[in-house]
């Protein structure tokens, strides 16, 4: 929550006191900085990390470079659109992104992930995904043309939010519904707390934590 707080309070903040690119460029270096803590605290951002880097620089040099809060903004906006519309086309294309990347994060075994209710369940979700970041990306459309900047930063927070826990919280109760059908599945909530220890005990380890990857699916 504070993570996500704060490039909100940094950008008004700077915008009010300096003008949009020092806004611009102070919520750039929060963003990079929180990417780089996160790879640290062993969240898995992994190979993602340069190209996460590239975009937030990309997105505040552009930003500053045009002095433009619709360039600023509308760089996020598409790139939520953009997001949405690959994960349903990697659905259309048989090559279903959150079905290969899930494992990772969960813990699913080969058993799993070969199950037929596996494949069929990860593309339903990555549509649901997929459609959640359209929706997403049309409301922030709407809002910024609707909107002051304050509001359009403050409203999007406490809209996106709740929306984003309810898609996530939509999503696992239907993966935990559907793949207790596999023999053998263990159960969302066993992944999970399994996950969590793991996450946990590399916190207690400076060294173990920068280490920490999950283990390879068996």
């Amino acid at each position: 929550m504070f993570d996500s707080v704060m490039p909100i309070v940094i950008f008004l903040g700077l915008n009010w006191v300096a003008g949009l690119p020092w806004a611009i460029g102070g919520a750039t270096l929060w963003s990079l900085k929180v990417a780089y803590s996160r790879k640290r605290q062993g969240i898995a951002v992994g190979k993602f990390l340069p190209i996460i880097t590239i975009g937030i620089i990309a997105r505040g040099v552009l930003g500053i470079v045009t002095d433009s809060e619709a360039v600023y903004f509308g760089i996020g906006i598409a790139t939520k659109a953009a997001i949405g519309l690959g994960l349903i086309g990697s659905v259309l294309i048989g090559r279903n992104l959150i079905a290969s990347y899930a494992p990772l994060l969960f813990g699913f075994d080969r058993a799993t992930t070969a199950h037929p209710i596996y494949k069929r369940a990860m593309d339903r979700v990555a549509w649901i995904a997929g459609i959640a970041e359209l929706i997403s990306a049309a409301f922030d459309v709407w809002l910024f043309k609707n909107s002051s900047v304050a509001g359009y930063l403050t409203i999007r927070f406490f809209v996106n939010w709740p929306f984003n826990a309810a898609v996530i919280v939509i999503v696992l109760s239907y993966l935990s519904r559907q793949l207790d059908k596999i023999p053998g599945f263990p159960g969302m909530a066993e992944l999970l707390d399994t996950r969590m220890m793991q996450y946990e005990a590399a916190l207690k380890d400076r060294r173990g934590l920068r280490r920490f990857r999950p283990p390879p699916t068996p």
